[in-house]
């Protein structure tokens, strides 16, 4: 099986700071961009490691983020992250990329293959925002509909308890992670993975006040992008038209049904079959 696949750990030297890239099987690069912002690869396994049998699979830590070096100069923002896979790119020698971006994940892609069309190949979206921070911030809106009062209360707690420095941010996860997906028990297969609050708030004031590619879109127009979205999803597929799909009309949007926003680790499946179909050379070329 896959699943029992474990691929050589690196750091890669980018411009003097330490990226930490976990690349897994042979074949045509599929490159994975968390979310968060401040998560980690390890959001993705095991739930991808099944197209290992066909693709290299290229998973990195994003700036300060997991075990990637922090940043020299403490500061984050969303061309640095363009600019950061870029540079691997470049290092691990791929002439184009096929991103697989994952919520903020998403926006880091569109801004990638804006900023460097040329060396997109194709480009997989899941549980995506949309295309400007009007759906970063609809995001928010949602998400603060769906919680409870009682984890209101207890979420107001826990960020306080934090700015005394007696909590974490795990504390926070820990309430708002049921509300990311469709089914609780599904939380059992999340493996555990680090948050870093800071390059969070930094990377999301970019987002809010810097984030618009609509006038961007016209250079995605040769770039095959699918849409994967929970049918749940706090940003649900019938919003991602209209925060998305209507900017992006040759993107094809595909319903993952009784699902949420974590799509790779609620279907995985269902998300490895879409992937491989969409990757393969041979199909939607």
């Amino acid at each position: 099986m896959a699943n029992e696949l474990k691929g050589p750990i690196d750091f890669v030297n980018i411009k003097g700071q330490k990226l930490h890239v976990n690349i897994i099987g042979d074949g045509e690069a599929i490159v994975f961009l968390h979310g968060g912002p401040g998560s980690e690869h390890r959001f993705f396994l095991p739930h991808v490691l099944p197209l290992a049998q066909k693709f290299k699979l290229v998973l990195y830590d994003q700036r300060g983020c997991g075990k990637s070096e922090h940043a020299k100069s403490n500061t984050y923002s969303m061309m640095d992250e363009v600019k950061t896979l870029e540079l691997l790119r470049k290092e691990l020698k791929l002439e184009k990329m096929n991103l697989f971006g994952e919520s903020w994940g998403s926006m880091l892609a569109l801004l990638y293959a804006t900023t460097y069309p040329e060396r997109v190949n194709k480009i997989l979206l899941t549980a995506a925002i949309g295309v400007s921070a009007k759906g970063y911030k609809s995001f928010e809106k949602e998400l603060l509909k769906k919680i409870s009062l009682k984890d209101k209360i207890n979420l107001f707690k826990a960020d306080r308890k934090m700015k005394k420095g007696s909590g974490s941010y795990e504390d926070i996860l820990n309430i708002l992670d049921p509300y990311y997906v469709f089914s609780v028990d599904t939380l059992k297969r999340k493996e555990k993975s680090s948050m870093n609050s800071y390059v969070n708030q930094l990377i999301g004031e970019d987002i809010e006040k810097n984030y618009d590619l609509k006038s961007e879109i016209y250079k995605l127009s040769e770039i095959p992008i699918l849409v994967a979205q929970g049918s749940h999803d706090i940003i649900t597929p019938a919003k991602i038209k209209e925060l998305l799909i209507k900017y992006v009309p040759h993107a094809k949007l595909i319903e993952i049904e009784n699902c949420g926003h974590w799509t790779v680790v609620e279907k995985p499946d269902k998300m490895n079959t879409i992937a491989e179909n969409f990757f393969s050379p041979s199909l939607f070329n």
